[in-house]
């Protein structure tokens, strides 16, 4: 088995370069730094919004990582990028939406930068109740 050394992602012998990451597949995982592992890293994680297409989605969590704001889409599928290898998740959002998750310290940033991309959507996208100051 190979992995990617970026999501952790174990991958059949044949496949040499990850997908979602695009860096080359490794025999052997690095040592993680986190001591967390698993779900327990997402413990602190507040589901903000949930989207109803993938591309939407895919445009949120980039955006957020390109403004260095940690962030993950859950499904039915698990914790994940574009292919889900981050793990299963027994949480199965209705109607197969994606439910974007950002850690709680930077949930306001978060706010602010999805409502910029949702605009109008917002509303109706929400699932965490804020203050507006």
């Amino acid at each position: 088995m190979k992995y990617c050394p970026k999501c952790r992602y174990e991958y059949e012998a044949e496949v040499t370069t990850c997908p979602d990451c695009k860096v080359a597949l490794v025999l052997e995982l690095p040592k993680e730094d986190d001591p967390l592992e698993g779900e327990d890293k997402y413990k602190d994680w507040v589901a903000m919004a949930r989207l109803t297409s993938s591309q939407m989605a895919e445009m949120v969590l980039d955006s957020l990582r390109q403004k260095d704001i940690p962030a993950v889409l859950n499904s039915g599928a698990g914790y994940f990028g574009v292919t889900g290898q981050m793990g299963l998740s027994s949480f199965r959002p209705v109607g197969g939406a994606y439910t974007l998750m950002v850690p709680n310290e930077h949930t306001a940033d978060a706010i602010e930068e999805v409502k910029i991309i949702l605009g109008d959507d917002w509303e109706s996208a929400k699932l965490i109740e804020i203050e507006d100051n």
